[in-house]
């Protein structure tokens, strides 16, 4: 490997660089609960708010 090639990977992987860290919230889809008409999260069994049975069709 040449010196040229070594300074160059030296570079790419130079750890001074600093990256800018990127926070997302991924938030569950939402259904209404035919129950109480609250909105309520898909893929539960019961409602969080009246208890009330979900049917997911």
């Amino acid at each position: 490997m040449t010196e040229e090639a070594k300074k160059k990977l030296d570079s790419i992987f130079d750890e001074s660089l600093e990256y800018e860290i990127v926070e997302r919230k991924i938030l569950p889809e939402k259904i209404i609960c035919k129950d109480c008409g609250g909105i309520t999260f898909e893929g539960l069994d019961l409602c969080h708010l009246c208890g009330g049975m979900l049917i997911n069709i």
